[in-house]
């Protein structure tokens, strides 16, 4: 090969080096946009949450009784613990995916608080008591409605737990308030149970619930001994 061929060949080789080090370059500057697009993508997912939870704290802490005061939806173990210092692990008490934490209130009723297990945040609080007889459900209903207006769902459960229930749920954007109801011979318990929209549908779907209509209103489901009994016997 002649001197003339000897530089074009280097001069092709020289191109082709370039080359190579430009797609490189290229590569390397795309992965580097890449990255960049899925950091700013998980800082804005990150955004949105944080912006979910707080819009959930503020909605949630104003349907809260004043019995559990102080606590909100989406808080974390930490702070309800700071708010509620007589809280304790729930004994026995146990759902899928959440850690279970209960209280004992002043005025002899009892909260159970669930956290969910992986964001360690709170999602659901439920206020157990009893009502005298079933003669206290419709001026309990009537404070209900004074609290929190008229109920935007009415439903019977008949598999909450092993026994029928009658619920009445008010939702909100966040927040879902129900009131659950447990009626057996002349008593009643009552479970105000407050939880993200989202894990107030869940419970409506697992308990079989359905719509009441306007002429049944008035009309609770009753639990059976029975029913009762088999409950408590599986306990």
């Amino acid at each position: 090969m002649d001197r003339r061929g000897w530089i074009a060949f280097l001069l092709v080789l020289l191109a082709i080096g370039g080359a190579i080090v430009g797609w490189n370059a290229w590569i390397e500057a795309e992965e580097r946009a890449d990255a960049s697009r899925r950091e700013a993508r998980r800082a804005e997912r990150m955004r949105e949450a944080e912006a979910r939870v707080a819009r959930l704290i503020e909605e949630s802490r104003a349907l809260m009784p004043e019995v559990v005061e102080g606590v909100a939806l989406g808080l974390t173990i930490d702070e309800v613990r700071a708010a509620r210092r007589a809280i304790a692990p729930a004994g026995g008490a146990s759902r899928e995916g959440l850690i279970m934490m209960e209280e004992r209130l002043s005025n002899g009723g009892q909260a159970m608080y669930g956290f969910d297990r992986q964001a360690q945040r709170l999602v659901q609080v439920q206020v157990l008591s009893m009502l005298p007889t079933t003669r206290a459900i419709s001026p309990h209903l009537t404070a209900m409605r004074d609290t929190y207006g008229t109920p935007t769902g009415v439903w019977d459960c008949p598999t909450t737990g092993g026994v029928p229930t009658r619920r009445f749920t008010w939702r909100r954007s966040y927040t879902t308030v129900s009131d659950v109801f447990l009626i057996y011979g002349d008593r009643a318990s009552v479970t105000l149970y407050i939880a993200t929209s989202e894990q107030i549908g869940r419970s409506l779907q697992m308990a079989s619930c359905v719509a009441v209509p306007a002429e049944r209103i008035d009309q609770f489901p009753v639990a059976s001994p029975e029913q009762l009994q088999q409950v408590q016997g599986g306990r």
